[in-house]
């Protein structure tokens, strides 16, 4: 009898292993989100860090419609300073709809991450928030976009900081670039809350994420954009990857030291904007950075850095 039980328990841890091991190595999909009209001709909006609803964030949502932006990219933190509990939190209306109010009366479409702060309550909650509303898209915790002109990856970051995660995200995005460059990406762009470079007081990507995606980023995508450190900078070109910062909506941080690569730096509050242009050989992006300060129905809307980015596409 005993002897039959110990060959159950091996069978059983055996079994356990395997589903583990499984696990491990088997490469989850995720959403590929096409879109039929090129992404020439549009303007990305960037903001990040948004999520304390104060006078700052509104006015910075107003701004999306002053602005004229074609579609929204929000970088994280939607929820300060704990995320939310469920789909009905109330911390929703004032928090997270209220500053993108002005953007989704006009009928401009906003893309979702999730940033480090969304994670410390029930991060699933904002799969349910998108499904509710039409213009809100949070398709998974991270997702591919094609363009037939362009490509996009939104990645969870905050995952990166979790060993049990390397395996999983990163093989989805070996897969996901594969894809896109077979596609005839032209422009790669990247959406994180964690940027992998920074200047500001939160500095670069910490080990644990760098491990994993810095290689994989850095060198081989056009432009990455993200939020968490509470600025707005040009962190300049890194093995021709351009490192854009736009984590300002609702609070600022302190900044750091320079790099000899960083181009502008500022904290204030402000966004992104991205112009995307066909020049014929290739695609190019217009970026500028706009402070955003005043009354929140009437912003005070400055021009403060501007620049551009020639696309590869995958490398």
């Amino acid at each position: 009898m005993r002897q039959r039980l110990r060959h159950v328990l091996r069978f059983l841890l055996l079994l356990g292993l395997a589903s583990l091991v499984g696990w491990w190595w088997h490469t989850p999909h995720s959403p590929w989100l096409r879109h039929q009209t090129p992404l020439a001709g549009q303007r990305i909006c960037v903001i990040g860090d948004g999520g304390w609803g104060n006078e700052s964030s509104l006015a910075v949502g107003q701004a999306l419609v002053s602005l004229e932006c074609d579609q929204v990219r929000y970088l994280g933190d939607l929820v300060y300073p704990d995320g939310i509990r469920h789909a009905d939190d109330p911390l929703l209306e004032s928090r997270f709809y209220a500053p993108l109010q002005p953007a989704l009366d006009a009928g401009i479409p906003v893309y979702l991450v999730l940033g480090n702060h969304d994670w410390k309550q029930n991060a699933d909650a904002w799969q349910e928030v998108a499904r509710r509303h039409p213009l809100i898209h949070f398709p998974h915790y991270y997702y591919f976009e094609q363009w037939p002109d362009a490509c996009a990856f939104s990645l969870e970051t905050t995952w990166f900081e979790k060993w049990y995660y390397f395996r999983r995200q990163g093989g989805w995005l070996d897969q996901a670039m594969d894809t896109a460059s077979e596609h005839g990406c032209r422009f790669s762009l990247v959406f994180a809350h964690h940027p992998m470079v920074s200047t500001g007081s939160h500095g670069n990507a910490n080990e644990m994420i760098s491990l994993t995606l810095r290689n994989k980023l850095i060198g081989r995508m056009d432009m990455l954009l993200g939020g968490h450190d509470h600025i707005l900078s040009d962190e300049g070109i890194y093995q021709g990857t351009r490192q854009l910062i736009s984590g300002s909506a609702s609070i600022n941080n302190d900044l750091g030291p320079p790099t000899d690569a960083q181009q502008f730096t500022r904290a204030t509050h402000g966004l992104v904007t991205l112009d995307i242009h066909d020049d014929g050989n290739s695609l190019r992006a217009d970026y500028r950075f706009y402070s955003v300060l005043g009354n929140p129905n009437d912003p005070l809307i400055t021009l403060l850095w501007q620049g551009e980015q020639r696309g590869h596409g995958i490398r």
